[in-house]
């Protein structure tokens, strides 16, 4: 019951006579009692066994870890030093005994443990091992993960350091949640899992258990906080079961609940989770070096939970760490809710909302995700001239996942390396038998320290190897790694080389992640900008179609489709404020300008042609630069120019010197081919061409002894509508024996014999070519594999429903692919048209250069082509709009798989913005 405060003290007196009102007053304040109240006599002496008990505790853990309070300084990594990181095990002990197999600072020593490993985890001499969090929570392996850890720190107090995550933090909930009468309606009853927004994805308590036919109690209580409020997986309970079944334990649901219970418990035999807890850091400090669990962000900088902010890293590490263990103290001492003024209060209850989404008032740094709707992103300006003042030129960290290899971000202005380390969901097709959570297989990578260098080394899901060195000054990376933690134009972000000297570069967006290996010069040719310096610099002259071949993979992070649907519904969500803050737009011409259906908009094709002009004029009105590309190669941009103005595009005034000048409004094929070609010094190609627009574009760039298969006049030669023989081929190529490329324009009168002297070409300069020697390349003017000559009439056949329809023609790249594929070789085309690293690079060089000069960040390109208009934008970093008036339809748009190849908006067409 209740009793006044006098009568407490009275009570009191009778057994030690020396207690004063002042003495009940201080026990009262520090057990969060109000004196004004009648008091709680349960409640009180509850709190004066257990503030004995904390006592008791703490001596316990004292006697298990001497050097417990004390945190070891290491002022400098040194040449003979070797620091490794791991982070995010997640009680998966495979992939923890994997990362030991290919460490150099850790091994096993003595005999076999059976299920505890191949003998007992030691530490060489000169090394050091920091792991980054996140011990526990979805394979069989987190008592084994979590006791061997602590073994570690146990008897190398100062060279292994324990950084603490958001899933091992959030177990000191279960203490208190899981006393007697306590359950999961008992825990929303007193505020739940605020840290979820409503609508909460999961079912509350009573729903779980009704859905699972559960009885309420501590198991179901168990299973749902695993379930839906602590991030784990519905095979968390079963593998928790698993282990201690293997550890010969009783393997019950009821052993379960108490390992849990137990492994917090402050008074207990064996509290091994809050052991970790009192042993780990939120944050550590080696040399140079920080290692955090979450990430570091504007708002978190120097921020500390009810105190004033920190001047610096150093200080903030120390006063975060003792934050950390003050809130702890205030766990062991009152473990049990407790009803405070304004809410149920638990000891701790403030480290445990440090570790969820949104603690520390919104300014944690252990649950914090670092990437930008999946993909990573550079660190503030604020956050980077903060830990450059604290002499921070290393920062690590796990918690959030990005494919199979940790991903480096470099900063060109301080030099500072950010590298995130968890690759829990790198190989989701992993074998599942022993581990149901394992999304892992043998993919692993350790993150190695010594001294000023970085290395990475490790096995992708393929058993690729894979690895690099890095350091803070860029200029002492050796080519190729010098390219990894750079961005691409892309979006993706180069992370490690592969074994052949190709390097990996990884996108994320939203739920996936795009990987694709590729050749370091290609890489070099679509730097963003910020990383382009002169060391990385690639002539175009070097350019080979080797460079362009990549292999793709795909890592589907959360699989359910869902997710994509509302990638598309996010896409169809046209925001006309966004589309307009713009600087240059890039309009495709047929399908998006001309050539559009208007049938299934209820207007006439030529109405709606004429509503989707007046819209790009009304951009080129508001002074906005617009500009026009085409993957037709029959167009110089002089003819292009004309037909814009014919089709009512009032790019110029109509006269001579507006329509020179409006050529540098215009990107077709042909002058990208020219362009390309002058770059790379190539002088005499064989060009297979049916108009004239390209030759004139070479001539305009200085090529002029070139071999065409039309005359100066457009006219047809004739000799290469011939039969295809042995002295036809060998006749036309000796005519032409200097030819030093082939280039494949829209020849829309391709010939047998024209594709066999070009085949001729390429095949006899491999033929005698050394190894390491120059050989002709083939250049197409696009990769189309079809083009578009047009729309039929409206009363076209109209018994077959033919009207509107697109007229196919055989595309420029499948005539490039007839050429290639006659030789006999593997050999590929390079590509100049749109989607080609060749066109992006004329459309980001300066004017100075020939280029464009486009701020591909500050660009949208409109077009009605997926692997075109729409690709170009991906591989570019530009924002693109869809328009469904040409050859794309939303069934098409529906059956896109890859969210990193979705378009910006959608719309029908260009009426609609």
């Amino acid at each position: 019951g209740k009793v006044e405060r006098c009568m407490l003290l009275e009570a009191l007196c009778s057994i030690e006579p020396s207690w004063t009102d002042a003495d009940l007053l201080k026990i009262l304040q520090a057990a969060g009692m109000p004196a004004d109240e009648p008091i709680s006599c349960d409640a009180f002496l509850s709190f004066l066994f257990e503030e004995s008990a904390a006592e008791r505790s703490l001596a316990d853990a004292k006697t298990r870890f001497p050097q417990l309070g004390e945190i070891p300084e290491l002022p400098r990594i040194t040449d003979d030093m070797t620091v490794e990181f791991l982070t995010d095990v997640e009680g998966n002990w495979d992939y923890f005994v994997h990362f030991v197999s290919l460490s150099q600072v850790l091994h096993w020593s003595g005999s076999e443990r059976g299920a505890w490993g191949p003998g007992e985890l030691m530490l060489r001499d000169q090394g050091y091992f920091v792991f980054g969090g996140d011990a526990v929570d979805k394979g069989p392996g987190d008592i084994r993960v979590v006791k061997t850890l602590l073994s570690l720190k146990r008897r190398y107090w100062s060279r292994v350091f324990i950084v603490l995550g958001n899933r091992d933090l959030c177990k000191l909930r279960f203490f208190a949640e899981l006393q007697d009468g306590e359950d999961g309606s008992a825990f929303e009853a007193k505020g739940g899992a605020y840290w979820i927004p409503d609508p909460k994805p999961c079912p509350d308590y009573e729903t779980y258990v009704q859905m699972h036919g559960l009885e309420r109690g501590h198991v179901s209580t168990v299973k749902w906080i695993l379930d839906c409020n602590m991030g784990c997986q519905k095979t968390t309970f079963g593998a928790r079961r698993h282990e201690l079944a293997l550890l010969g334990g009783e393997g019950s649901d009821e052993a379960v609940v108490w390992s849990y219970r137990d492994s917090v418990d402050p008074y207990g035999s064996d509290p091994w989770m809050l052991d970790l807890l009192r042993v780990g850091q939120l944050a550590v400090i080696l040399g140079d070096s920080l290692f955090v669990h979450g990430g570091l962000y504007e708002e978190a900088i120097g921020a500390m939970p009810g105190e004033a902010p920190a001047e610096n890293m150093q200080s903030w590490a120390s006063r975060l760490n003792a934050w950390k263990d003050l809130q702890l103290q205030d766990f062991v001492e009152r473990p049990r809710w407790r009803e405070a003024s304004d809410a149920f209060r638990r000891g701790g209850d403030m480290l445990i909302d440090y570790g969820c989404p949104g603690g520390g008032s919104n300014a944690t740094i252990v649950y914090h995700n670092p990437f930008n709707n999946g993909n990573p992103q550079q660190l503030a300006s604020r956050v980077e001239d903060f830990l450059a003042k604290s002499g921070v030129r290393r920062v690590f960290s796990g918690h959030q996942p990005h494919g199979e290899s940790p991903t480096v971000v470099r900063h060109v202005r301080t030099g500072l390396l950010v590298i995130t380390a968890d690759t829990s969901f790198s190989n989701l097709s992993a074998l599942k038998l022993f581990n149901q959570a394992n999304n892992r297989g043998e993919v692993v990578t350790v993150v190695r320290l010594r001294g000023n260098e970085v290395q990475l080394e490790g096995v992708l899901r393929d058993g690729s190897p894979h690895g690099c060195r890095l350091h803070c000054d860029p200029t002492k990376d050796k080519m190729p790694d010098a390219l990894v933690g750079c961005q691409l134009n892309d979006g993706s972000w180069v992370k490690t080389v592969m074994e052949d000297g190709r390097v990996l570069a990884a996108l994320g967006k939203r739920f996936q992640v795009n990987v694709q290996t590729m050749h370091p010069g290609k890489a070099c040719l679509m730097l963003k900008s910020v990383y382009a310096d002169e060391r990385l610099h690639v002539s175009l002259k070097n350019l080979s179609a080797e460079w362009l071949l990549e292999s793709q993979l795909e890592v589907q992070l959360c699989p359910t489709d869902g997710m994509e649907v509302q990638s598309l519904s996010h896409a169809m969500l046209f925001k006309p404020e966004e589309f307009m803050s713009a600087e240059t737009y890039i309009f495709d011409g047929h399908g998006t300008l001309w050539g559009v259906r208007g049938v299934q908009h209820g207007l006439t094709n030529q109405d709606l042609e004429q509503q989707v002009i007046a819209k790009v004029n009304s951009l080129i009105a508001a002074g906005k630069r617009v500009l026009f590309a085409t993957n037709d190669s029959n167009y110089s941009r002089r003819m292009y120019v004309d037909r814009l103005l014919q089709n009512g595009i009032q790019l110029c005034d109509d006269d001579e010197m507006s329509r020179r000048q409006a050529k540098q409004k215009v990107v077709t094929a042909s002058f990208t081919c020219a362009w390309f070609l002058k770059k790379a010094l190539i002088r005499r190609p064989f060009v297979l061409c049916s108009h004239l627009g390209l030759l004139e574009e070479l001539k305009e760039a200085g090529i002029t002894d070139y071999v065409a298969t039309i005359d100066e006049y457009g006219t047809p030669k004739q000799e290469f509508f011939a039969p295809v023989t042995k002295d036809n081929v060998t006749r036309l190529v000796h005519q032409s024996k200097d030819v030093d490329a082939i280039v494949v324009g829209w020849d829309q009168q391709l010939t047998a014999l024209k594709v066999a002297v070009a085949a001729a070409f390429l095949k006899w300069s491999r033929d005698g070519a050394e190894e390491g020697q120059n050989v002709m390349q083939i250049v197409q003017c696009s990769s189309d594999h079809a083009g578009v000559l047009g729309v039929t009439a409206e009363d076209f056949l109209p018994g077959r429903q033919w009207a509107n329809r697109s007229i196919p023609a055989v595309g420029n790249g499948t005539m490039s692919q007839m050429i290639c594929a006659s030789v006999g070789r593997d050999i590929k085309a390079i590509d100049v048209g749109k989607p080609s690293e060749v066109l992006i690079e004329a459309l980001k060089r300066p004017v100075e250069e020939e280029g464009y000069g486009v701020h591909l960040d500050k660009a949208v390109m409109v077009g009605d082509t997926l692997d075109t208009d729409i690709e170009l934008a991906v591989r570019s970093g530009m924002r693109s709009l869809l328009v469904l008036s040409g050859v794309t339809s939303l069934s098409d748009l529906e059956k896109l798989r890859e969210t990193t190849r979705f378009p910006t908006w959608v719309v029908d067409s260009l009426a609609d913005i």
